[in-house]
């Protein structure tokens, strides 16, 4: 069972104090006296990180590059801002579940960590599904890995509602459109399935739902995961 990481971020405030004029005055003092790199010739100088107030001088983006030559790291190339900030799929690090609902105080979406699988099918035990607590859930998607040439091309994704006593049921799947990335290899967000009736579905109903995601790699892979709504 994957567990949702939650990240909030909070306004940060003033915890500490100025410090006073006359413990400014005692420091100055104190290192004039002290200057334990003046005391003996050949000793080296400590460097001093710049004016007080100012950010100590990092490593440039050049040696940080270098040194990942040096080490074998390849490196992955920054997003552009459009691909980081637009739709529900930003610059894709990672597999994540998402989840798309509406409360009391507007539209929530919501992102989960997963980690997809190769399986024999959609009873496969080993497909370890993200627990999703609601009852209001209007869509359903995931986002791809990026890698560093690019996404991987999606050959196509099928989907099945776990039936307990029954075979899995498999589900037709609607994009969401308006939501949905524009570039489906980034991404996907579907619409409730339908009811058995053939009726249309508002919401995602409780049930444990496993996808699997055919990507275009030589040869093609599988990736399985599952989300249990309830």
């Amino acid at each position: 069972m994957a567990i949702s990481n939650r990240v909030r971020l909070v306004p940060a405030g003033r915890n500490g104090r100025p410090l006073s004029v006359a413990t400014l005055i005692v420091l100055a003092i104190t290192l004039s006296i002290v200057k334990p790199w003046g005391s003996s010739p050949g000793t080296a100088r400590p460097s001093i990180a710049g004016p007080v107030g100012g950010r100590a001088a990092g490593p440039s983006s050049g040696a940080i590059r270098a040194a990942g030559r040096s080490l074998g790291v390849s490196a992955i190339p920054s997003p552009s801002p459009a691909s980081n900030i637009s739709g529900p799929c930003y610059y894709g690090l990672a597999w994540r579940l998402f989840t798309a609902e509406t409360s009391s105080v507007g539209p929530v979406h919501t992102w989960y960590g997963v980690q997809p699988l190769q399986a024999s099918g959609p009873t496969d035990p080993r497909i370890r599904a993200v627990q999703v607590h609601s009852t209001a859930i209007g869509q359903v998607g995931y986002c791809l890995v990026t890698q560093p040439k690019g996404p991987i091309h999606v050959l196509d994704t099928e989907a099945w509602q776990l039936v307990p006593g029954s075979a899995p049921r498999q589900i037709l799947l609607a994009p969401a459109a308006g939501t949905a990335p524009a570039n489906p290899d980034d991404g996907v967000v579907y619409l409730p399935p339908p009811s058995k009736d053939g009726s249309a579905g508002l919401v995602w109903a409780p049930s444990v739902y496993v996808f699997v995601v055919r990507l275009a790699t030589a040869p093609v892979t599988e990736e399985w995961f599952a989300i249990d709504i309830s």
